[in-house]
């Protein structure tokens, strides 16, 4: 097949020894690469009773047939392994310019297992590999790593470091590159510790071969133009050129979608003036900074001007300030985005961060935990101080409270007791993202039925359907009405295409952002196939991402997912909020939607595959054992 290099790089961290495996053809028209390949290696490898720290492990970077198209959002790259979060398995998605050099060096993918004896970083260079002493880099940030590694080995190597979180192995442990992007959710970032691992490097300079070079451009030039002349046709506040995510307050806020208080609230009016798209241009000092061949550009770089929160660099996204702004009533752009800064030093997640210090400053809230605690601090809600101070904490697992944060808030919150689990949103052990089920249904039926990464908006993201006006009219999501977000009526047929949909982009490997602006899956469809010559129908896309949903269940069940793991949704979101959008809207009916989608899925009432649909997706050779 064409797109691809058929080669993956297997790398044994115990034996400091590496290998190129040969990949057959069948294995990309059944998976494609990306998330897809990832979770063939996971199949392949990670028998039952593997655990995330276990040195058998399978951690694994991976791209596929559209790394290096000159498209907006052909710059992804994919990394998976049993999550230490979720204890299932787990994918998670970057951007910058890692994963088109991982492409250029010749492999579809790298897959990392062992542990070494000592902190080490990966060096590719072509056909060249080595594995080497990083000793001296382990307690480094992840930031400081990358320009040590580069300042050795040179600047046309492309780094992917952690920092003291994945080294300490806090469960929500990031990986970044470029100092820009992260693979963020599931902790994946502390399985690249637990193996010793401190960074990749890579550097290439080998193009692959595709079925159709012209029409690929042209469906890429295509593509960026209508991206583009979208983009500039939305009003100010709407657009992504200028505002990054940062538009997405403005989006939300009216649908009752933010985060805030620990999703006890639906209104913060002071919040929604400070922490929007205007604000954060003018008081971050943003500008675009976008990865390799984008047209929209949604990253930004920022010069904060501040005593004490100042910094040049990374500007948070909408995740990230949502979290540990609204989501912890804190109004102050700067102060929020420095304590993003510092977790993207020490590689935190900070979705799942901010959701740990909602559950910590509600803790302190309501008595369970004290200032003795705290390191001194006073955790009141609307403290930037206090979040940055234990920010610092947690990245360092400082003793106490410190480790216990980095556990995440499902172990934090079971180990604390006294009631504390009603308030820790989060689902299957990892924090939910900045989107308030209350203001669409379907957003509960995602978390609660995803398999990519469990309980992950990114994964899934039939939310888009009302949070950002996403559709599929190929796969028949052509139209709905805006009372349809408190129904469950299509909920099954919706969730399962955006699920599937999500895995196909993931293993193509694209940017689910490039749909804000209206790449659509014909868009994919033509991309694809100038790509790799397989010729593909919109039903083969759908089947693809069917059978790569199919198989991230089964390793699910093979790493001890059980039926009531999808019932054990947050409490807090079947509480109602008494004002705003949202005011009473409860998710009530979920259980059935829950087993509806079992049914529209083709699996049985425990939630796991039929023979039927194992069959008519060609794995009837794959089990969960």
């Amino acid at each position: 097949m064409k797109g691809v290099w058929n080669k993956v790089l297997k790398v044994d961290l115990t034996a400091g020894i590496s290998t190129i495996e040969h990949v057959p053809d069948q294995v990309y028209e059944d998976f494609l690469g990306g998330a897809g390949l990832a979770a063939y290696y996971l199949w392949k490898e990670c028998p039952a009773g593997t655990a995330a720290f276990d040195p058998e492990n399978r951690l694994t970077f991976a791209v596929g047939p559209l790394q290096g198209l000159r498209q907006s959002g052909a710059a992804k790259w994919s990394a998976a392994a049993i999550s230490p979060s979720i204890n299932m398995n787990a994918d998670s998605g970057a951007t910058a310019v890692f994963g088109v050099i991982l492409k250029m060096a010749g492999l579809d993918a790298i897959v990392m297992h062992g542990r070494a004896s000592r902190p080490v970083y990966i060096l590719i260079d072509d056909d060249r590999v080595e594995i080497k002493d990083a000793t001296e880099l382990w307690g480094r940030d992840a930031y400081e790593t990358h320009d040590a590694i580069r300042a050795t080995e040179g600047e046309r190597f492309e780094v992917a470091t952690i920092g003291q979180a994945g080294e300490r192995l806090v469960r929500y442990a990031s990986i970044q590159t470029g100092k820009k992007s992260f693979i963020g959710r599931c902790g994946l970032g502390a399985v690249m510790g637990s193996k010793n691992l401190k960074g990749v490097a890579v550097a290439g300079t080998q193009i692959c071969p595709l079925h159709d070079r012209k029409a690929a451009d042209k469906a890429s030039t295509d593509a960026n133009a209508r991206m583009v002349a979208i983009d500039m046709s939305k009003p100010e506040e709407f657009r992504i050129k200028r505002l990054g995510t940062a538009m997405a307050t403005a989006l939300f806020a009216p649908q009752g979608n933010l985060p805030i208080k620990n999703y006890r609230e639906a209104e913060f009016p002071e919040g929604v003036a400070k922490l929007g798209g205007m604000p954060y241009v003018e008081q971050l000092n943003a500008e675009p900074w976008p990865c390799r061949g984008c047209v929209i550009q949604c990253h930004n770089h920022v010069t904060v001007e501040h005593e004490k929160y100042g910094y040049v660099g990374k500007g948070p996204e909408y995740e990230s300030f949502a979290m540990m702004g609204f989501n912890l009533m804190i109004d102050d752009m700067k102060a929020v985005a420095y304590a993003g800064e510092l977790a993207n030093r020490y590689c935190l997640d900070t979705i799942s961060l901010g959701g740990v210090l909602a559950w910590a400053f509600e803790s302190y809230e309501k008595g369970l935990i004290g200032k003795d605690d705290c390191y001194g601090l006073e955790l009141k809600w609307g403290d930037a101080d206090a979040m940055i101070e234990l920010t610092k904490k947690i990245g360092e697992r400082a003793e106490g409270l410190g480790y216990l944060l980095g556990e995440g808030t499902a172990i934090a919150s079971q180990t604390l007791g006294g009631g504390s689990q009603d308030w820790a949103v989060q689902m299957k052990g990892q924090e939910i993202a900045a989107h308030n089920w209350r203001a669409q249904y379907i957003s509960a039926l995602n978390y609660c039925t995803g398999v990519a990464a469990g309980p992950n908006h990114e994964r899934g993201n039939s939310q888009h359907i009302w949070v950002g006006h996403i559709l599929l009219p190929e796969w028949g999501i052509d139209h709905v009405e805006n009372d349809e977000r408190w129904s469950w009526e299509h909920a099954s047929d919706r969730n399962a295409k955006f699920h599937d949909y999500c895995n196909l982009i993931n293993s193509a490997v694209h940017c689910k952002f490039m749909e804000f602006r209206g790449y659509t899956l014909t868009d994919l469809q033509v991309t694809l196939n100038a790509s790799t010559g397989l010729d593909w129908s919109q039903d083969d896309l759908r089947r693809c991402g069917d059978r790569i949903t199919n198989l991230q269940k089964l390793l699910n069940m093979r790493y001890g997912w059980q039926k009531s793991d999808d019932f054990k949704y947050p409490k807090r979101f079947m509480e109602p909020v008494s004002s705003g959008p949202v005011a009473g809207r409860i998710p009530v009916g979920l259980d059935e939607a829950i087993l509806d989608y079992y049914r529209y899925r083709g699996w049985d009432d425990n939630g796991k595959p039929s023979a039927a649909t194992l069959q008519r997706l060609g794995l009837q050779t794959y089990t969960a054992n």
